[in-house]
């Protein structure tokens, strides 16, 4: 049996500083706490900056990858974007 690693780059939300919010390992400053970001920490972020990470990011509930789905044209929804678990 095989192991498939994904490879993903870990996000990061400030807990103590305003000026940071969303942030990954290179743009973390001393002196600050950091925690993983959750999947609806990246949900606000994309929602408050319509930008969201075209790779893989490594949250608090796993590796997540943005995903977007068109729906047929007679369903209630248009189309969904988020983020997802993929692992």
């Amino acid at each position: 049996m095989t192991t498939q690693t994904i490879e993903a780059t870990k996000v990061y939300v400030s807990i103590d500083n305003a000026a940071q919010w969303i942030v990954l390992e290179e743009q973390m400053l001393a002196g600050f706490n950091y925690q993983l970001a959750s999947i609806e920490d990246l949900h606000d972020y994309v929602s408050a900056t319509g930008e969201f990470f075209t790779y893989n990011v490594e949250t608090a509930e796993g590796v997540a990858k943005w995903h977007t789905e068109d729906y047929p044209e007679e369903s209630p929804n248009d189309y969904v974007c988020e983020y997802r678990v993929i692992n």
